[in-house]
């Protein structure tokens, strides 16, 4: 049985590698290899492509009415400490 299979087993919480917060990713100088399993050059691409797209997207959108008007609060109240 494997580590992630006999997960459950014990009466603590689980620390296996690829959980843990503070490990380090192997990552080759591109980023191309994480955990030694390497993406094709061509679907880094299309990757990069759709992640862009999508932050593009996100950026352009509206500010909710309801975050303009915290911010607007927040800016005030920082006002009247100066």
């Amino acid at each position: 049985m494997s580590q992630r299979e006999n997960q459950h087993d014990n009466d603590g919480p689980c620390r296996d590698a690829e959980s843990d917060p503070n490990r380090a990713p192997e990552n080759d100088i591109d980023g191309s290899v994480v955990d030694g399993v390497a993406l094709d050059p061509k679907i880094q691409d299309q990757l990069g492509r759709v992640f862009r797209a999508y932050c593009d997207d996100l950026i352009h959108q509206p500010i909710p009415d309801k975050f303009t008007v915290l911010l607007a609060k927040l800016e005030a109240k920082q006002r009247e400490k100066k």
